[in-house]
C-alpha cells in the first residue's frame, strides 16, 4: 500500500467513509484499535483467484478521536503513515511502544522493518529511522535498510487481547440471514450439479457443507446469547 492509500484510509475514517471497504475493528487501548480490512469487498464477479482475506492494520487516534496514523502490519515488515498536520507529536512512537509492538508479538517472536532512503525524502527517512531506534529496533548486518526487534525487548506476556464490542440483537439477526442466504446459494449450486452430473460422492459432500452452513444460523444465535447471559452476569 501506498502512503496515499493509508491517508486515503485515515481521512475516510475521520469522514465516516468507509463505502470502498469492509472495515472491523478492535479496541486495544484508549487510543489504539486493530483492524482487519476487505480494501476489496466480494463480489460475484471476483475471480477464482480472488481469494485474499482482510489486511491487519492500526489504527492511531488521538485524545479527540481523531485518527491521526496508520501501522500497516506485512507481518515481514510494518508501514506506518501520520497525517501531515499530526507528525511529530508522539503519537505513533508512544502507540508502537505500548500497544502495538506488543501486541505484534502475540503472534510473532521477531519483527523486521524496512526504511529505504531511496524510497522517501530525507525528512521522511531521517522520522522513520528515529522512531525505530528509539522503538529499539536493531539495524541488521545482512540489509542496511532492514532494522529488527525480537520479543525479549517487549513486555507481550503481559498484554490483552483487546476489548470486545457488542453485536446488537437486530444485527445478530442480519448476521444470520446473511449465513442463512450463502447456504441457500451453495445449495442452488450443488442441485444443479447433482442434476447435470449425477448423484456423486463430490454432490453428496456439498449437501454436507450445505447443512453444517446452515447450522451455523442457529449457532451464531446461541452462542450470542451465551455472551450476552454471561455479561449480565458479571
Amino acid at each position: 500500500m501506498t502512503n496515499e492509500s493509508l491517508q486515503s484510509l485515515l481521512e475516510g475514517l475521520n469522514e465516516n467513509n468507509q463505502i470502498s471497504s469492509l472495515i472491523y475493528r478492535r479496541p486495544l487501548s484508549s487510543n489504539v484499535d486493530f483492524a482487519k480490512i476487505w480494501d476489496d469487498i466480494p463480489k460475484l464477479t471476483d475471480s477464482v483467484t480472488s481469494s485474499d482475506g482482510p489486511d491487519n492494520f492500526y489504527l492511531i487516534k488521538n485524545a479527540e478521536n481523531i485518527f491521526v496514523a496508520i501501522v500497516y502490519d506485512m507481518v515481514r515488515d510494518l508501514h506506518w503513515f501520520v497525517l501531515p498536520e499530526y507528525r511529530g507529536m508522539g503519537h505513533l512512537t508512544n502507540s508502537l511502544k505500548q500497544t502495538i509492538i506488543p501486541h505484534l508479538f502475540l503472534m510473532r517472536e521477531e519483527q523486521r522493518i524496512t526504511i529505504n532512503e531511496a524510497e522517501m525524502d530525507k525528512d521522511h527517512f531521517t522520522a522513520s529511522e528515529k522512531v525505530a531506534l528509539k522503538l529499539g529496533f536493531l539495524k541488521s548486518d545482512d540489509n542496511d535498510d532492514e532494522y529488527y526487534l525480537s520479543n525479549n525487548c517487549s513486555n507481550s506476556e503481559d498484554f490483552s487481547f483487546g476489548n470486545d464490542s457488542e453485536i446488537s440483537y437486530d444485527r445478530m439477526n442480519e448476521l444470520k440471514k446473511h449465513i442463512n442466504y450463502l447456504s441457500r446459494s451453495l445449495w442452488t449450486i450443488q442441485t444443479e450439479i447433482e442434476m447435470k452430473l449425477g448423484q456423486t460422492d463430490y454432490s453428496d459432500e456439498l449437501k454436507d457443507l450445505v447443512h453444517e452452513l446452515r447450522n451455523h444460523t442457529w449457532k451464531l444465535e446461541d452462542f450470542w446469547w451465551s455472551r450476552n447471559t454471561d455479561n449480565n452476569s458479571r
